[in-house]
Order: C-alpha cells, then structure tokens, then sequence
C-alpha cells in the first residue's frame, strides 16, 4: 500500500508523448483552448513535452495571448487593444475600462490619493529637468559611441597605407 501513494518516475513513459498536447481543432476552424489565461493554459503541461513540442506550445500562446483577458471574451486584440495599467492585462476596446474588467477600485484608490496628495510644482518641474538631462545624455553618449565606432575603422585604414 506504501507504494501506491507514491507517485513512481517512470522515464520511458514521461518521454514518449502519444496524445496530443492541445485540443484537435475542428476542420477549418481554429482549436478553442478553453481559457484566455496563458498561465492556466500552461500550468497542466509538463516541462519535458514543452521541450518536445516546443513549436505548439508558442503557438498556443500567441494565439491565447492575441484574444482579450476577460472570462468569455474571444475578442482578437493582436491590432487594437488595450494594456491594464493595475493588473498588466490586455483588453478589448468593450473591456478595456478598469471598471469594466475588475479593476475599478484600484483605479479609484489611486485617483483619490493623487487628488488629496498632489506632486507639488517644484517637484514636477525637477522631475521633467530630470527626464530631460537624461535624454540629452543618452544623446550624447550615443554620439560619443558613433564618434568612437568612426575613428576606429578610419584609423585602422589609415595604418595600413603607412
């Protein structure tokens, strides 16, 4: 009875894979998955089958990851969409409210502190000469970069004549 309760390891079974890892679509239509969580999808395949199947496992996910997140959606969201800023989800245009798709009160929390807490001026305007120098830097580094990229396959022609 020991040996019953614990799940035994057998490597010829875990490596040879007959059933297929997806649901069998329909002739000329496309396999429904049944969730629109990648995650959900994912949890029940084993690593070693990922290693076998690599290509229809990515597949599944560009598929699961083009449809909107919200339960029961299969809206395509590949061309237009939109990204939750709360729960770092993508929605369609129908569910891409916070309110809509679950996220409202999150969004309200935020919106009340940012109204009874605002930045003070002096600290947006330092923020905003902040961003800017930065961006002036990573130009100038960018240039100093191009410069070097310049002077080095210049000077290495240049030797060769003498």
């Amino acid at each position: 009875m020991a040996d019953k309760s614990k799940p035994v390891d057998n490597p010829q079974t875990s490596t040879k894979v007959d059933k297929t890892l997806f649901p069998a679509a329909k002739p000329g239509r496309q396999p429904d998955y049944g969730t629109n969580n990648t995650l959900e999808l994912l949890d029940p395949i084993p690593s070693q089958i990922v290693d076998l199947k690599l290509d229809e496992v990515l597949t599944a996910v560009k598929t699961v990851d083009n449809l909107c997140d919200f339960a029961r959606c299969k809206t395509k969201t590949s061309l237009m969409g939109q990204d939750c800023e709360h729960c770092k989800k993508r929605f369609c245009f129908k569910h891409g409210l916070p309110e809509v798709h679950g996220c409202g009160e999150e969004k309200k929390r935020e919106a009340r502190k940012e109204f009874l807490n605002p930045k003070p001026l002096k600290t947006v305007r330092h923020e905003e000469e902040l961003k800017n120098a930065k961006k002036k830097l990573n130009e100038k580094l960018k240039n100093m970069q191009v410069g070097r990229m310049q002077k080095t396959g210049g000077g290495a022609g240049g030797n060769k004549k003498k």
